[in-house]
């Protein structure tokens, strides 16, 4: 294990070329095993005050409205420090990529630090429990429940995880609703892999499809799961999964799992509703509210209802 220290951002190269400045420490861990012995990760060990204005500039867009960013800063502190309760046992909190929230080191634009400044120590906490900050870019038009969307865990098993019935704020977003296609034919064998790992004859046998339905809507009118339409039967599974099994499979990803189509000339032509699982805030509908005059704490209140917001520091 090496740690980088400095009295400045650390500079760091990309495979991709660019270069990003990251604050506080740069540790390299080793993982390498006998077939890459020269395998380390990268972990920025970092403030939580100086890492939530590396997520605030890579989830949002510079130029919307202060009161987004900061609603977006309190549920991205919460998340955060969720994480870091939950992994206590592991090298490293989050990643900063959307499997937790996108970071981006230093911000080049000075909004992300002045709302993240403005919010310091906030938490969003419900009966004296901090709540993980879940969040989307876009839910579609209907909110999904944390318990069915992210996992059964117990700590998403509370009133401000379980959706909001109010009228949607999200429509100006471009993935409101939108439309893809996939191979059928590669789509089903994607299936009938997933299922042959998780065991699931159904899936794993699944006939040619032909078509997908969006069913089993929860409290709020959100589908949970999707039914298969095959030439010989109907399978379903969970809407969650569907990216998941596009993704392991090497297809074009879904841009959520809230999708339903048909077949006609070997692909399946979907029209899908939202970007991302739908669950807590949503980012171009707290856009919308801060737009109309909306406070962040209001935009906090209305994506997770019953919702505390305490400062902890």
């Amino acid at each position: 294990m090496i740690d980088l220290h400095s009295d400045h951002a650390i500079s760091v190269s990309q495979s991709t070329g660019k270069v990003r400045q990251y604050p506080g420490v740069i540790r390299l861990l080793a993982i390498g095993d006998k077939d890459s012995p020269d395998a380390f990760v990268v972990i920025n060990i970092v403030p939580m005050e100086q890492y939530i204005p590396g997520v605030l500039a890579g989830e949002l867009y510079e130029g919307w409205h202060d009161a987004a960013f900061e609603a977006q800063a309190v549920a991205a502190r919460g998340f955060a420090v969720s994480e870091c309760q939950q992994r206590r046992d592991h090298a490293w909190d989050v990643s900063d990529t959307q499997a937790s929230q996108a970071y981006v080191g230093v911000p080049s634009w000075s909004q992300a630090a002045q709302c993240a400044k403005r919010t310091e120590g906030l938490l969003p906490v419900w009966r004296d429990q901090v709540l993980p900050g879940y969040f989307s870019s876009c839910c579609g038009g209907r909110a999904a429940t944390a318990s069915e969307s992210i996992g059964p865990n117990p700590i998403n098993a509370v009133a401000p995880l379980d959706g909001h019935g109010a009228p949607a704020q999200c429509q100006s977003s471009p993935m409101y609703t939108w439309t893809q296609s996939w191979n059928a034919q590669s789509l089903r064998k994607a299936i009938q892999s997933w299922g042959r790992a998780r065991q699931d004859d159904a899936l794993a046998s699944l006939n040619r499809i032909q078509s997908i339905t969006a069913v089993s809507p929860n409290a709020h009118g959100r589908p949970t799961r999707l039914e298969i339409h095959t030439t010989g039967d109907t399978a379903t599974i969970a809407c969650i999964d569907f990216p998941q099994i596009l993704a392991q499979s090497g297809l074009e990803s879904s841009r959520s799992g809230w999708v339903e189509g048909s077949v006609d000339a070997g692909d399946l032509h979907v029209q899908g509703h939202g970007f991302g699982h739908g669950v807590g805030l949503c980012q171009y509908g707290a856009e919308a509210m801060a737009a109309s005059g909306a406070s962040a704490k209001s935009i906090l209140r209305f994506y997770y209802p019953g919702v505390e917001i305490k400062k902890a520091w």
